[in-house]
């Protein structure tokens, strides 16, 4: 019927590759040994539910040596690590309650991680809130609207650059960060607190780039996944496997592709066209986030 909701709306709009997934198929499969993340460290922030969970679990898979796991719920982040452990028991799991949108907070995360691990390979940046800012620009509350900058945009600066210092006090020779974002073309009234703060990560993500040659960044979208944060008005379209994500994330710390360093990809999208597009997607400056002219 005409009426029928096609789930597959929102992934197709922002289609970058003719072929799409929305679960976890052969080249990402983390448990693929040429994906092995043996002998690696990285930090998930969020990772007590949800994508960050998954993307924990993507880790262990690929057997991970260290992963320190971060939320604000210690019970929840104590679940993530009994699961990791489950699939990776030889993986040193170091769980660490923080709130990322605190300096302090975070400070404290890095001494915590600085005590356990020499060093720290993979940041992924997955913390981040949706609030009950639903309303048009006059009419939303100040706070609730500036919320959601204080986590996804203030937040996933002090963990970032308590990672990049870090680096700068004993390098890992392949730093990678994974951003988590959104579709950037999406403009739906009602949410701009959250779809900007994702944007000004976005537009984070070129800048770490720039400043950082020896860094590889890339931003991600988690497509729509049935998870705790999904809107009512998006679950109908939420066919994305939170796996896959992990399985995404995976990929980019093993391979930190150079033509997507700085630039921003879908887990849905086909790493295999990708790879075939570098040259296009290099030379012609795409997957930025830059004004048409």
């Amino acid at each position: 019927m005409a009426s029928e909701v096609d789930p597959d709306q929102y992934t197709k709009s922002g289609l970058f590759t003719k072929n799409y997934f929305r679960d976890v198929y052969p080249e990402i499969d983390p448990k693929k040994p040429e994906l092995s993340q043996a002998g690696k460290v990285a930090i998930v922030t969020g990772a007590s539910r949800g994508l960050g969970k998954a993307i924990a679990l993507a880790f262990a898979h690929a057997g991970i040596k260290g992963l320190v796991l971060g939320a604000r719920s210690e019970k929840a982040l104590g679940e993530t690590k009994a699961a990791v452990l489950a699939i990776s028991p030889s993986t040193h799991v170091l769980a660490v309650p923080v709130d990322i949108s605190v300096e302090e907070s975070v400070e404290k995360f890095y001494q915590t991680i600085s005590a356990t691990f020499e060093t720290v390979d993979t940041l992924v940046n997955n913390a981040g809130v949706f609030t009950d800012s639903f309303d048009v620009i006059s009419k939303v509350s100040p706070a609730k609207w500036f919320r959601d900058f204080e986590v996804n945009v203030k937040g996933t600066f002090l963990v970032t650059a308590g990672f990049l210092k870090a680096q700068e006090r004993k390098p890992s020779g392949v730093p990678t960060i994974i951003n988590l974002v959104t579709f950037p073309g999406l403009v739906p009234p009602s949410l701009s607190s959250y779809f900007i703060s994702k944007a000004a990560v976005l537009r984070f993500t070129e800048h770490i780039a720039a400043e950082n040659p020896q860094v590889a960044v890339f931003s991600i979208s988690p497509g729509v996944s049935p998870t705790d944060m999904t809107l009512e008005m998006f679950k109908p379209f939420a066919k994305d496997s939170p796996d896959l994500t992990g399985a995404v994330a995976v990929y980019l710390s093993a391979t930190r592709p150079a033509y997507l360093v700085g630039r921003y990809m879908s887990v849905n999208w086909d790493v295999s066209e990708l790879a075939e597009r570098k040259d296009e997607i290099v030379d012609s400056g795409l997957l930025k986030f830059v004004i048409k002219q």
